[in-house]
């Protein structure tokens, strides 16, 4: 059984969370938070699942599918439970078309991931916090994504070549933007030429996530 505790107003802290254990479970003794003013209400929650995500094929731990992958940005209609796993699925003749176009995303996918390794310093240098984190998301994004092309290819990754980029957050910001939308062109480009239903499903997934980044830049040129 698990508790979600949450501080009932902004000046409160955590104190504890009186639990016991016995038969090998943990249990809620008392099931409650202590605050330095108040006690707060415990809030039920599910049963905990294992899910896999069908594009990077990492585990996800939750009640349900997450809207998104945390780890390659997935929509959640990839996700599956991890009972229903079937590594036979990635087990296929891969066409010559669909390497090449993988190799090509490759390159692709370690290019951005370099620049935005090189944005996220840039802002951390600046001591922009919300640059820092969005270019450390987009980058663990992007990485995720090679790791998964990797996985097609049965390759090793090659070592990351540095990328450069600017200073400026605007500018990291324009050129994530136009790096997103070759991306996306792309992609569309390799779905279509795929004559395997995996490749097909993975390229046509990847224009969906890239398009989410192209939306997050598009927002933050707005501003």
């Amino acid at each position: 059984m698990t508790y979600l505790c949450t501080p009932t107003g902004p000046n409160q802290k955590w104190t504890y969370l009186n639990l016991s254990y016995k038969k090998k479970h943990y249990f809620p003794l008392s099931p409650y938070i202590k605050f330095d003013t108040d006690i707060n209400w415990v809030k039920k929650l599910g049963k905990i699942r294992v899910f896999r995500c069908k594009i990077c094929r990492d585990p996800y731990i939750g009640e349900e599918p997450p809207s998104r992958c945390p780890f390659c940005g997935a929509l959640g209609c990839y996700f599956i439970p991890a009972e229903e796993w079937n590594p036979s699925e990635y087990i296929f003749e891969m066409s010559d078309i669909s390497k090449a176009n993988l190799n090509a995303a490759l390159e692709l996918e370690l290019s951005n991931t370099a620049f935005y390794l090189c944005a996220m310093n840039a802002a951390k240098t600046n001591g922009d916090e919300y640059g820092y984190a969005k270019f450390k998301a987009l980058k663990k994004v992007e990485n995720e994504h090679a790791n998964a092309i990797l996985k097609f290819l049965k390759i090793n990754q090659p070592q990351l070549k540095p990328v450069p980029c600017s200073k400026n957050f605007e500018k990291n910001t324009q050129e994530g933007w136009d790096r997103e939308d070759r991306a996306i062109k792309a992609y569309a480009k390799f779905a279509k030429e795929a004559p395997e239903i995996q490749l097909r499903q993975f390229f046509e997934s990847l224009v969906e996530i890239e398009t989410d980044h192209l939306e997050l830049h598009a927002e933050n040129l707005k501003k």
